[in-house]
């Protein structure tokens, strides 16, 4: 017998948070592509990435939401989310009762702030609710807390599969979906190299829009021996430098990713190289800069 979470009012301030940034960075891109190059347009342009993300991130979170359920089965409850199941077979649960525990919200994973697990109480919360409001799946070892739509039928629907008997002996387990077990969701290092790599990009390119107004209608874009320009282009093309950077930072990415279970070692290395790529870059870009300024 399946049943569905509660319904809560985050769920709806999120989906209108979500809409709102979206529409909002879709408008600030609009003004900033109908803006000269400037301060203004970089200011702009990274409030929009930065909207977009926050949109994503609250849309990815309530599609979590919608994937929690719990069944009440003849050997176990089951608990799907996000691809992860938690098996509790019949004969390890003790009692089902009103919640009594002492548990803080993760505010910062809003608005799924009751979805969260302490290894040390081994407590595992599945509720969208706060615990006064849930319901303890009580075991030897572990609760796990829910907050079903109805919970007086769940508690009567335990009761009656509990009298039936198990027809399998199933054991207490907790399954991962496989991409929840990928290393792009567990390696740190990776994530800080790809990271920090995408976001050093995206600041450089958004330094040579800040100081572009500055610079005359031609710059150098090469020097020679004696520190003389040897080569002369329109000011727009300090924009290849930027763009060059990010195309190699996208490409390591992309074979480091392809490489990280054959070669570790070498999917670090690259990351690492376009990690310092666009520290040159930007040191690069700003001497470029500073000389078309000061003529």
């Amino acid at each position: 017998m399946a049943f569905r979470p509660l319904f809560t009012r985050d769920r709806v301030w999120a989906g209108l948070g979500a809409g709102i940034l979206l529409l909002l960075a879709l408008l600030m891109l609009f003004w900033a592509r109908n803006r000269p190059l400037g301060p203004g347009t970089a200011i702009l342009g990274g409030l929009a990435l930065l909207m977009l993300g926050m949109s994503a991130l609250l849309i990815y979170r309530l599609w979590a939401l919608h994937t929690l359920d719990y069944w009440v089965q003849r050997d176990a409850i089951h608990i799907h989310w996000l691809g992860e199941e938690a098996v509790i077979p019949l004969p390890h649960v003790q009692e089902i009762i009103p919640a009594t525990l002492a548990l803080a919200p993760d505010w910062w994973r809003w608005p799924q702030q009751w979805l969260q697990s302490d290894a040390e109480k081994r407590v595992f919360s599945y509720a969208t609710q706060p615990p006064e409001q849930s319901l303890a799946i009580v075991t030897a070892d572990e609760v796990y807390l829910v907050s079903p739509q109805r919970p007086q039928d769940f508690v009567q629907a335990y009761e009656q599969r509990q009298q039936f008997g198990p027809a399998r002996l199933l054991k207490r387990v907790i399954y991962l979906a496989p991409w929840r077990q990928h290393w792009l969701l567990t390696d740190r290092l990776a994530q800080g190299a790809l990271l920090g790599g995408l976001v050093l990009g995206w600041l450089v390119l958004g330094y040579v829009i800040w100081r572009y107004p500055q610079l005359p209608a031609t710059i150098a874009l090469h020097m020679n021996n004696q520190g003389m320009p040897d080569l002369l282009s329109p000011r727009h093309a300090i924009f290849l430098l930027p763009g060059i950077a990010l195309l190699i930072g996208f490409l390591n990415a992309a074979i480091g990713f392809a490489f990280y279970g054959y070669q570790r070692f070498l999917s670090y290395l690259l990351w690492s190289l376009s990690f310092l790529l666009q520290i040159i870059t930007f040191l690069a870009v700003a001497n470029l800069i500073n000389l078309a300024v000061r003529g």
